[in-house]
C-alpha cells in the first residue's frame, strides 16, 4: 500500500480530520473517507473495520464509541452525541437510492440518472444503536434512546424508550441517566 491509503486509516487519520479532541483512539484498520469534514470529540474510539464517509459532515461526541465493522455511509449528514454507541456491524445510512420517478438505483450512474435521497442522522446524547442495526436517512434518536440488536429504524425514536425489531417499534423505557460525568 502507498502512504495515501495509509493516510486514511488508523491514527493517520487523526491530522486530517477538521477537528480532533484529546485521546481520541483510531484503530489501525478503521477506514475513513473525507476526513476534513469530520469531528470528533476528546475521549472517543473508533474500532477495528469500521467504515465511514464524511458525506456532507459528521461530528462526534466526546466518549462516543463506533465498534467495529459500524459502517457510515450515504453523503449526508451525522451526528452523534457524546456518550453514544453505535454496536458492532451497525450500519448508518444518511443517504440512500430510491426508485421514485422511474430512477434507477445504482450507485455507479451518475447522480441525475438517480434519485438519491440524502439527509440527516441524529444520535442523541447517551443514545444506543444496538449490534447489526440499520438507522436510515433523517431520522432522530432521541436522548438515551436504545435500538435494540438487529434493528431496523426508519422513523424518529423518543428520548430515553427502547425499540426494537424490523421496522423499529416503541417497547419500553429507560431510566434517565441521573449523573453528569464530569471529564474523568
Amino acid at each position: 500500500m502507498d502512504n495515501m491509503k495509509f493516510n486514511s486509516m488508523g491514527e493517520h487519520v487523526k491530522k486530517l480530520l477538521r477537528e480532533c479532541g484529546d485521546n481520541v483512539t483510531i484503530y489501525p484498520l478503521a477506514k475513513i473517507v473525507k476526513p476534513e469534514v469530520i469531528d470528533i470529540g476528546s475521549n472517543s474510539m473508533i474500532d477495528d473495520f469500521s467504515f465511514i464517509y464524511g458525506g456532507k459532515g459528521i461530528k462526534i461526541g466526546k466518549y462516543a464509541h463506533l465498534e467495529s465493522f459500524v459502517s457510515i455511509i450515504g453523503g449526508g449528514k451525522l451526528v452523534v452525541g457524546d456518550y453514544a454507541v453505535i454496536a458492532t456491524g451497525s450500519r448508518i445510512l444518511t443517504g440512500t437510492d430510491t426508485y421514485y420517478g422511474g430512477k434507477r438505483m445504482s450507485t455507479a450512474l451518475p447522480e441525475e440518472k438517480r434519485n438519491v435521497i440524502r439527509g440527516k442522522v441524529v444520535i442523541e446524547k447517551d443514545g444506543f444503536v444496538g449490534t447489526n442495526s440499520v438507522i436510515h436517512p433523517n431520522v432522530t434518536i432521541g436522548e438515551g434512546a436504545i435500538i435494540g440488536s438487529n434493528s431496523l429504524v426508519l422513523r424518529d425514536v423518543e428520548p430515553w424508550s427502547i425499540n426494537v425489531g424490523t421496522p423499529s417499534r416503541k417497547i419500553g423505557e429507560r431510566p434517565k441517566v441521573k449523573e453528569e460525568l464530569n471529564e474523568l
